[in-house]
């Protein structure tokens, strides 16, 4: 049976000239003139009338540029109308609602003929677009449509105050911070090259002396970045000088941002890791899903994703370079899709590139190890370790979360196997490793642990055993996470990723408890769950003391570090929310464990009063946990994305430190405030030490 091929009618702007048109004869649209209209000595007469084509569709180059200059030149009046109606708004606060009145119903009919037109502008410049990501549009980068604008809008939250820029410091101390985000961050995230960095550094600060500068945008902007997310590292309260230089830090950077976030470069691509990089630090004004979504893309867009054929020449320091872009951005993809529950944005099987770094690079040399003079020197073995580990996460998390949500028949056999995975990679790790980042490994295989074993789509159910394992992972982390949070000399990096971990370990905690006291405190640890002979064996047997009432002296102690932990972090980054929210949801739970407490104690007839309750907490925080001077939704466990909850802020705030008002938002919550209550001294865990084995 023959198929017939279907007319396809497509329509096209008008191209003949105005004297074919009229004797309907062909043009062929030839400039200046037509072959028609030369034949018959009309060349004078062979012109388009403009207003028989479709604005931003005419036949003239000229009058495209003509329309383009006119549609400019319009935008522009209207910028200098509104800096004018602000400056008159200013000065004349009090004048009177009878004049409003008046011009209100001219100012609608106007504002929306204004908007209709920009409307109709902006639908005439779609047809310049282009589908591919790292293309350039018809106008070039000079549009307004630019790629720097529409990842930036995307991906902004509360607006950077307009103005508020920190002057660059002298180099001596910008080396000094910057040290402190390679001894940080870099270790971790280390997407350029140390030595191209430098050279950054030494043109911005010739720039400032020079008279020819030869710095380029992507200098100032790398070392503004670097610089802001130093600082934001620092940061012990929200608002403190560390945290205004960082402000001040990024504005200067997004003042490059139209000539570094450009398509079709690795180095727009590093410009996106730095912003979301410094969004992990502060929350508030960068979407950090966005920003590895833009990044991710650009990425596979530019190929990245896979390494480059044999027989392909390219440098090894370019290969380097791109092996180092693909993995930062894999990790934190990794990251950013497992802390909020969401889908990553490409997958393991269409990814084949290589760990970058030799081996003498993941090495550190014996003389080598306590040079700190320079950053060079440094060993890249905690990146390659950071990597591995979200590879195994990315595996068991693509399975359990990403794989459809029909329940597995027999789910276990795939936990053992990743958790088995997991612990092997812990001991592998460098003997060497300094024992912060070593503890920061740790914490993220406690946080791993606890999240493979909960309820998934794949797996609703938890079997006694795993409720055991999550229970005493649960107050190790808690127990380790307090102390990684009170070091005044951070070795490794604190984010507020680490925030919404906690309080996602706080919901696992409560999940687990309830409904299982009994058995959880008694210390019994139940048979694991049946698996084939040749599966993984399960993890090994916390050991939990058999004494009740250590492990309720334990559950209640968790209770508390993991509030103290939100009430750090919340004042931190200004989320006291989460604490509040945390402390509502234990409400009920550390009642009941107090509860036991009191029988137990009427029993042995001791003194009738609780280890520790919310109550405790009226008084301003303890010096431990006061630093020095200087989410949209109710969360589900694992399942429901782990946004950071809205809030509005104070007149306060913005009064003191940008001197502007306040950022209006589309719904009204408490305003953020510092926390009047004590949380007390530290609790002593009562269960006796004992080597852990993961």
């Amino acid at each position: 049976m023959v198929f017939e091929t279907p007319l396809l009618r497509v329509s096209r702007p008008v191209a003949a000239c105005s004297r074919c048109r009229s004797a309907k004869i062909k043009c062929d649209g030839k400039l200046p003139a037509c072959t028609a209209c030369e034949r018959s000595g009309k060349q004078v007469e062979c012109s388009s009338t403009s207003d028989q084509f479709a604005r931003g569709k005419e036949r003239s180059y000229v009058s495209t540029l003509e329309t383009r200059i006119e549609k400019l030149e319009r935008r522009l009046q209207e910028s200098q109308h509104r800096k004018a109606s602000v400056v008159a708004a200013h000065n004349h606060t009090n004048a009177g609602a009878v004049q409003k009145h008046v011009s209100s119903e001219g100012n609608n009919r106007t504002s929306k003929r204004l908007e209709a037109q920009e409307i109709d502008d902006l639908v005439s410049d779609f047809g310049y677009l282009t589908v591919n990501a790292t293309a350039r549009d018809f106008y070039g980068f000079t549009s307004s449509m630019s790629y720097a604008r529409m990842v930036l809008s995307a991906c902004t939250k509360d607006s950077l105050p307009p103005g508020f820029v920190t002057p660059l410091p002298p180099r001596n101390e910008a080396m000094i911070t910057i040290r402190h985000y390679f001894e940080n961050f870099f270790v971790m995230y280390p997407f350029f090259e140390e030595s191209s960095f430098y050279a950054s550094i030494d043109a911005v600060y010739n720039s400032e002396t020079s008279r020819n500068p030869t710095a380029s945008p992507f200098d100032h902007f790398s070392v503004r970045l670097v610089l802001a997310i130093a600082h934001s590292g620092r940061m012990e309260q929200r608002g403190d000088p560390n945290y205004m230089a960082a402000i001040g830090h990024v504005s200067a950077a997004l003042a490059h941002a139209e000539h570094v976030l450009r398509p079709g470069s690795i180095a727009s691509v590093q410009a996106m890791l730095l912003l979301h990089e410094y969004s992990m630090i502060d929350p508030h004004h960068f979407d950090s899903w966005g920003l590895i979504g833009a990044a991710s893309r650009a990425m596979v867009d530019l190929g990245l994703h896979q390494d480059p054929p044999r027989s392909t020449s390219i440098s090894r320091a370019k290969l380097e370079l791109r092996r180092r872009v693909f993995w930062c951005v894999y990790g934190f993809d990794r990251t950013t899709s497992l802390i909020q529950s969401r889908a990553f944005s490409f997958s393991d099987d269409s990814a084949n590139v290589a760990l970058p770094f030799s081996t003498a690079q993941i090495l550190v040399p014996p003389d080598a190890k306590d040079d700190s003079n320079h950053i060079l020197f440094k060993s890249f073995g905690p990146a390659v370790d950071l990597f591995n580990l979200r590879r195994i996460q990315s595996a068991w998390y693509t399975e359990l979360f990403q794989s459809g949500r029909i329940p597995l028949s027999d789910p276990y056999p795939l936990v053992w196997r990743s958790c088995e995975a997991m612990r092997n990679w812990f001991a592998g790790l460098s003997p060497s490793m300094s024992p912060q980042v070593r503890n920061f490994f740790e914490l993220n295989l406690l946080y791993s642990y606890i999240y493979i074993l909960a309820a998934s789509p794949r797996m609703p159910f938890v079997a006694p055993f795993a409720q055991s394992l999550i229970f005493e992972h649960c107050i190790q982390y808690a127990e380790k996470m307090t102390s990684h949070a009170n070091e005044r000399v951070k070795t490794a990096p604190l984010s507020f990723y680490d925030a919404m971990r906690v309080y996602m370990t706080g919901r696992q905690f409560i999940e687990v408890l309830q409904g299982n006291e009994d058995r959880l405190l008694s210390g019994i640890i139940p048979d694991p769950p049946h698996v084939p002979i040749d599966s993984a064996p399960p993890p090994p047997a916390p050991h939990t003391p058999r004494d009740f009432q250590k492990n309720l002296a334990r559950s209640i102690t968790c209770i508390k570090r993991l509030t103290d932990c939100l009430g750090l972090f919340g004042l931190r980054w200004g989320y006291m929310s989460w604490r509040d929210r945390f402390q509502r949801d234990t409400e009920s739970l550390l009642s009941s464990l107090n509860q036991r407490v009191w029988k137990r104690q009427d029993s042995t007839n001791g003194p009738a009063r609780p280890i520790w309750n919310y109550s405790d907490s009226t008084g301003p925080l303890p010096e431990s946990m006061i630093p020095p001077p200087g989410p949209h939704q109710h969360l589900q466990p694992l399942i429901t994305p782990t946004y950071p909850p809205e809030f509005q802020q104070s007149t306060e705030f913005y009064q003191t430190h940008y001197n502007s008002v306040i950022p209006q938002t589309g719904h009204q919550y408490p305003a953020w405030h510092e926390p009047t209550g004590s949380v007390g001294e530290q609790q002593e865990q009562l269960g006796m030490p004992h080597p852990r084995t993961y």
